[in-house]
């Protein structure tokens, strides 16, 4: 009977850890995502400039704008990603020594997990980021707006 508990057990840790693994792995690929679409978004800006358009004024405030929220954006996604690789890799650290602790015959080093500290600084990042990514986009749509309504009128 007990043996029935543990087999229950392992199947509970086993679908939690392949929740986990999804979850992190949809984190990431938000993240790489919206670190992708910030950069391209600067660098379709980088290349209309050099193009040498002459922006009308109403719209050098919003692309000012744009230009700091999306480079924070990439900076904080970066962030997320290293903070990210750092809580992973600290982990990866805990288990190996207790994985050498047993093979070795030793008691487990009973260390504890990495804090809570890490995952609220990858919210933190993140959500900030999603938000600067958010405002950057908003500050380019409303500058292309007023840039099109001030070449062709008819838009507005």
């Amino acid at each position: 009977m007990a043996d029935d508990g543990n087999n229950a057990l392992n199947e509970y840790i086993d679908q939690h850890n392949l929740s986990q693994e999804k979850t992190v792995a949809r984190a990431t690929d938000l993240v790489k995502t919206l670190l992708l679409l910030s950069g391209g978004a600067l660098a379709v800006c980088a290349n209309f400039f050099s193009a040498k358009v002459q922006l009308p004024p109403s719209t050098v405030t919003p692309v000012q704008f744009a230009w700091v929220s999306l480079t924070a954006a990439i900076v904080l996604f970066g962030i997320v990603l290293t903070v990210m690789l750092g809580r992973d890799y600290l982990f990866g650290e805990i288990i190996d020594r207790q994985i050498r602790a047993l093979k070795r015959g030793l008691p487990d080093p009973d260390e504890p997990e990495p804090s809570n500290t890490w995952d609220a600084a990858m919210w933190i990042a993140g959500l900030l980021g999603f938000a600067a990514f958010i405002i950057g986009m908003a500050c380019f749509t409303y500058a292309a707006w007023r840039f099109l309504h001030e070449q062709i009128p008819i838009l507005c």
